[in-house]
């Protein structure tokens, strides 16, 4: 390994990669073009290995090694068994994989294969930089950051169903109980949807794009620039103005700005677009908990079943996907109750929200929670019990 006394640093961000743990291991004109490149900074200072898409390396040669960024080719067996016996032999070394091409199977497949992340090819240094201070820092004996915060996600069954409403009125209990002193936020990921901002009366200045666009310059005072107030207690980084296409953004620059997040709030919420892509199953996956939202219909149902299995073919195991049951009826004879659910989806149950239609509508074209207009309802003492549940740790 090289001599590094120390390898980068960034503003905003103090993880660290010392002398010896960092190896790029890839082809020969993939390793030529990065070291070439103008833009490669102290990433020029890493170990690099000339390697084929099938070859081995000697397992000591990464005895010190804390991140490995490991050119992969799916079309070759023999280099995702690799993966495999680097994992057996190092089990803590933090594994980025580089591809020339990815999709969703793919990634779940690394994803289980023990990969922290995924890198392109070929490799573009600023976001390749970004990756490896975010799998490093996430290690926390080895890190000079505070700890994560627990993140929870919320996963809508289908568009529609109230899966933002919900999001907004358990940030508000969930910062009622904020023990911490670093409060509650909201991370709005629907970059092509996105309402939270809007359904509690929040004008957005800045929005994410800002913080996506910084990359590895994002420093606390952007993130503060970007996080709005509302009025129930908890922040808010509003989903950008305009549409954005979901493979505009990538693993790493989403990763940079939920970690900032998750280091500066107590709690972290994040609504996902209703469409999968590679970064949204790796927030899932991370995730302390999945919230996953589904209506009584069979439409809403059968997704949500088809969710469940995504989920779990990425790892997420089956007792961190929480099923909250919206819009149910109330009335003795309904069609679809909640154990019916359970039982179509061969899954607990954690919550029941009544359908309330038009007044959460209402509250919401306000800017208002429904506790501003009809008071503490059923649908919000149970949201408020979800929260309850949360901060106990039982959740």
């Amino acid at each position: 390994m090289g001599n590094m006394a120390q390898f980068f640093e960034t503003a905003g961000n103090a993880a660290k990669v010392r002398a010896g743990e960092l190896c790029i291991a890839a082809s020969t004109s993939h390793i030529a073009t990065l070291r070439s490149s103008r833009e490669i900074g102290s990433l020029g200072l890493a170990e690099f290995v000339a390697l084929d898409g099938d070859g081995e390396f000697a397992s000591t040669t990464l005895d010190k090694v804390r991140v490995l960024v490991l050119e992969v080719d799916p079309a070759l067996p023999a280099s995702i068994s690799r993966i495999k016996r680097i994992r057996d032999q190092h089990p803590e070394l933090k594994i980025i994989a580089a591809l020339a091409k990815t999709d969703v199977a793919l990634v779940k497949m690394l994803v289980r294969q023990g990969v922290s992340d995924v890198a392109e090819l070929p490799f573009v240094p600023e976001e390749l930089a970004a990756q490896i201070l975010d799998v490093s820092s996430s290690d926390p004996e080895k890190s000079d950051q505070p700890p994560l915060a627990p993140m929870f996600t919320a996963v809508r069954s289908v568009g529609g169903c109230g899966t933002t409403g919900l999001l907004t009125h358990l940030a508000a209990a969930l910062a009622g109980r904020d023990t911490s002193g670093r409060g509650v936020c909201v991370l709005d990921l629907d970059l092509q949807g996105g309402e939270v901002a809007a359904f509690v009366g929040l004008a957005t200045p800045v929005t994410l794009s800002a913080l996506l666009e910084a990359g590895d310059r994002l420093d606390d005072e952007l993130v503060n620039s970007a996080l709005l107030k509302s009025n129930y207690g908890f922040s808010v980084v509003a989903a950008p103005d305009e549409i954005m296409p979901l493979d505009m953004v990538s693993p790493a620059q989403i990763s940079g700005v939920l970690n900032a997040l998750r280091r500066k709030f107590g709690t972290v919420l994040v609504d996902l677009p209703a469409d999968w892509t590679n970064w949204s199953l790796s927030i899932a996956a991370e995730s302390h908990a999945v919230l996953l939202v589904s209506d009584s219909s069979i439409a809403s149902l059968r997704q949500a079943r088809r969710r469940i299995d995504l989920l779990e073919s990425v790892g997420v195991e089956r007792d961190k996907i929480k099923l909250i049951a919206n819009r149910l009826e109330r009335r003795l004879f309904r069609t679809v109750g909640a154990d019916d659910i359970a039982q179509a989806l061969n899954a607990a149950v954690v919550a029941v929200l009544d359908d309330e239609g038009a007044a959460l509508r209402a509250a919401q074209d306000q800017g208002l929670l429904l506790s501003d207009t009809v008071g503490k309802n059923r649908y919000v003492r149970t949201i408020d019990d979800v929260a309850g549940r949360i901060a106990a740790g039982v959740l």
